[in-house]
């Protein structure tokens, strides 16, 4: 026996440092970080909202991180390739999902019961970056001026009037499903394959009323090629202030605000995620960031990741009974 515990006291010593000499290396690889490029998997193609974000994001990010941060776009399934792709990644810092209301916020997942990852499971949750209302819009050829003419026309043709969405994961979906639920409206929905596409569909008359982003509209509202009918919010949006918002119109329910946040791995060490947060709440106070936001229609947001993941948990729940009450498919 006491040759035994003789034998086996070096093997333990050599684990005892090994283990010591891992963690250090862990550490020293924390306070270093960054020490090469970070990337930002963006879901969607250039040109998209979560693309606008990362892109102006980038150079104030990497001047707070002292790092170069490099865009990458990876389209694909609703926003579930990119996001797929981070949940997978090495937990290091190096790899983050700019992420929306859609991939992480329980659109998605809601309908989708084969996603390949957990909202909540898969990911760290990092900071918000920006909150915005969609705005539902028709063509003027439709002669419907307001939500109660769209109310009545719906009801008085059951099944006729269709809606356009970006998709059936999409917001511009959800925010009119919970619309016809509300108001008891019995219309038929048409997925496109993009936000752009479903907003030409609305101004060519092949769908009746659609919901995009609020950049998405304003040119054609302003030129007089689409009607804004509501925007899907609490409070007015400062790019159309004389449009009324759902809940003023009755529609309490139908209240959606589009999101995009940045998300690392599960499992990234807590200093990296702090890390990150706060630079990017920094990079946040940049005035030319500041204005891209606000000239899209949305508002600031940069919180801490404890409160950043509340909201995200919050969101899950609320969406998934949405779909639940409503029997989306």
């Amino acid at each position: 026996m006491k040759t035994i515990l003789r034998a086996a006291a070096p093997i333990a010593v050599a684990t005892l440092v090994l283990g010591l000499a891992a963690g250090n290396a862990a550490a020293n690889d924390t306070a270093s970080f960054p020490s090469k490029p970070v990337r930002l998997i963006v879901p969607q193609s250039p040109g998209s909202v979560a693309d606008i974000m990362a892109r102006v994001l980038s150079k104030p990010l990497g001047e707070a991180l002292k790092q170069t941060i490099v865009v990458e776009n990876r389209p694909g399934a609703s926003g579930a390739v990119a996001a797929q792709a981070v949940a997978r990644a090495v937990p290091d810092g190096y790899t983050i999902l700019v992420g929306s209301i859609s991939t992480n916020g329980g659109l998605l997942s809601a309908i989708d019961k084969t996603l390949p990852y957990d909202d909540l499971k898969d990911f760290e949750p990092i900071t918000q970056i920006n909150d915005a209302p969609l705005i539902l819009i028709t063509s003027p050829d439709t002669g419907i001026d307001s939500l109660a003419a769209l109310s009545a026309r719906a009801k008085q043709q059951p099944g006729k009037l269709t809606y356009a969405s970006g998709g059936n994961s999409s917001g511009s979906r959800f925010v009119v499903e919970l619309l016809r639920l509300n108001g008891r409206l019995d219309m038929r929905h048409i997925p496109y394959r993009a936000p752009a596409e479903a907003v030409r569909a609305v101004v060519a008359g092949e769908a009746t009323i659609g919901a995009p982003a609020l950049p998405g509209a304003q040119a054609l509202v302003n030129a007089g090629r689409l009607k804004a009918l509501a925007v899907t919010s609490n409070e007015r949006s400062h790019l159309f202030p004389d449009v009324p918002t759902t809940v003023e119109l009755g529609y309490p329910s139908a209240v959606l605000y589009n999101w995009t946040g940045l998300f690392a791995p599960a499992g990234t060490p807590r200093a990296i995620v702090d890390k990150l947060a706060d630079a990017t709440r920094d990079a946040l106070k940049n005035e030319a960031v500041i204005k891209v936001i606000r000239d899209s229609g949305a508002n600031v947001i940069g919180q801490k990741p404890q409160d950043f993941r509340k909201f995200v948990e919050a969101e899950v729940g609320k969406w998934h009974k949405a779909v639940a009450d409503a029997a989306i498919r």
